[in-house]
This record gives C-alpha cells, sequence and structure tokens, in this order.
C-alpha cells in the first residue's frame, strides 16, 4: 500500500477567502455553508481540534463535501484540520477518475491531500468481490486504516440526504429492518468517528454545486455492480418529490419523529415469525 505525500498546507495555513460579500458572489454555496453548518451543529458532528479525513472518491459529492469543509474554516480559522483521501484501486473502474487528474485538482486548489493505494485480490473465478456492500466495505477498510495511521480522529463521508431514505427504504423492504445511514457514528469505542455533513443535502443540491464549480467529471461504478437496487429507490424517491416537492424532506424529519407506540413492536407478547 503506497501513500502520496502531503505537498503542501498539511496544517490549514491556507485558510479560503470566506468574507461578508460572500453571500452576494457565491449565494448558492453561501446557501450550502449555512445549511451544512446547521446540520454540524444540530449532530455535534465537528469540535475544536479535530482532524478530519475527507473520503473524496472522485464523485459530485465527496467534492461537494471537501469545498464545504474547507471554506466552512474561513468562518471558523483554526477550528479543525482538513485532509483529502483518495483511494486508487487496483480494480478496474469505468468512470474511474485519473489519479493523475485527481492530484492536479488537489494541489490546484490548495487542498491537503494523500492518495493511498490499495491492491485487490480477485477470487478463484477471477472477480474481485461478489457485492458493491463487498466494494463499500474494502473502502471503509482504507479508510480507517488511513486515519489510524495519520492521526485523524474523523472520516467526512459525502452520503446527501437521497443517500439516507434510499437506505432507509432498501433496509425496510429487502431487511426487514428499520434503519438508516448515522450522521455521525463513533466506532472502536470513540476512538474514530464517521460523519456526514451533508446529510440534510438533497442531491439536486449537489448536482448543481458540481456544474457551478466545474468538479472532474467521474462517475466510477463497483466492478461488480449491475442494476442496484438503491438506483431502483432513488427513482422511487424522485417520483414521490415530483408529486411532493418537500417528500424528501418530510421522510428525513420523520426518522427523528418515531411514534413507537403506533409501530406493532410496541405490541407483541411473544417473538413469532410471521
Amino acid at each position: 500500500m503506497a501513500e502520496k505525500p502531503i505537498p503542501h498546507g498539511e496544517h490549514g495555513d491556507e485558510l479560503p477567502l470566506v468574507d461578508k460579500k460572500m453571500k452576494q458572489r457565491d449565494t448558492f454555496e453561501y446557501y450550502l455553508l449555512k445549511k451544512v453548518g446547521k446540520t454540524i451543529k444540530k449532530y455535534g458532528m465537528i469540535q475544536r481540534g479535530d482532524r478530519i479525513l475527507v473520503a473524496v472518491s472522485g464523485g459530485k459529492d465527496s467534492f461537494t463535501l471537501l469545498k464545504i469543509l474547507n471554506d466552512r474554516r474561513g468562518f471558523y480559522p483554526n477550528m479543525y484540520d482538513l485532509l483529502a483521501l483518495h483511494v486508487a484501486s487496483s480494480i478496474p473502474c469505468q468512470g474511474a477518475p485519473d489519479r493523475g487528474a485527481m492530484e492536479e485538482y488537489f494541489r490546484s486548489h490548495g487542498y491537503p491531500y494523500r492518495v493511498v493505494e490499495t491492491t485487490v485480490k480477485e477470487g478463484a473465478d477471477g472477480r474481485a468481490g461478489t457485492s458493491t456492500f463487498w466494494c463499500a466495505l474494502n473502502r471503509r477498510r482504507v479508510l480507517f486504516d488511513a486515519a489510524n495511521r495519520l492521526g485523524f480522529n474523523k472520516i467526512a463521508l459525502g452520503h446527501h440526504r437521497d443517500d439516507v431514505i434510499e437506505t432507509v427504504l432498501m433496509n425496510m423492504f429487502y431487511h426487514a429492518e428499520l434503519s438508516t445511514m448515522l450522521p455521525i457514528h463513533e466506532l472502536f469505542e470513540g476512538r474514530f468517528s464517521i460523519i456526514r455533513p451533508l446529510y440534510n443535502i438533497p442531491e439536486t443540491d449537489t448536482v448543481k454545486f458540481a456544474r457551478i464549480y466545474g468538479f472532474p467529471a467521474a462517475t466510477c461504478r463497483c466492478p461488480v455492480e449491475r442494476e442496484t437496487k438503491r438506483e431502483m429507490f432513488k427513482r422511487i424517491v424522485k417520483e414521490l418529490e415530483r408529486t411532493n416537492p418537500k417528500a424528501g424532506v418530510n421522510a428525513l424529519r420523520s426518522l427523528e419523529n418515531i411514534k413507537t407506540e403506533f409501530l406493532p413492536g410496541s405490541a407483541v407478547k411473544e417473538n413469532i415469525a410471521i
């Protein structure tokens, strides 16, 4: 496993230019900064002195996350350190970002970064894995290893509101449980925390943000991925939002407005599968 040295700005010496005119100059980013800031405050995601590893896959969501967290430091100087981490896998992946292009993007925008290479062994059938879950698990392992080795206590992931809602539906219909991604999730007895600052941001906002700032286009897919359940539920959510624009917001709010007395679990006398 090889690493790419941090070229500059390791300690966040060069803070982004954020001033009172930003509201007029960059209206949409200002809007996202305020909205993400409320989410961070609501769930206590970031504390002074945190060292945050930002997982940058090369997609619109992770680039949005990186820019928002970096620019937010203009409002809160020296509050936390950031490091962009890109995992360059040995698995061939159509639409994957070019490593050189990723590094050039990080350098040209002043982001401290590392690129970690990971080699994945193929199975007896010549395939590198069997599911998208396997792909995600492998990436997560690399992130934890890097955070531990480099001394970071938080890992920021670019999951947005649509991801959260789709996960609820997937778990409900395919795993018979009510659960989803958490906005902040402590692991290994609090040694690390996963944070999702875009938790209340719809995917349409990351699409717009990527277009405004011209992020490098990348649509990397797991090599064993075909038509996914998530894509199916993504279409369902979009259809609901066409008939009710507040459907996404209401779905997320419902996760914090649970009426347990009106759920059948409160009436169970014996745990019998039916």
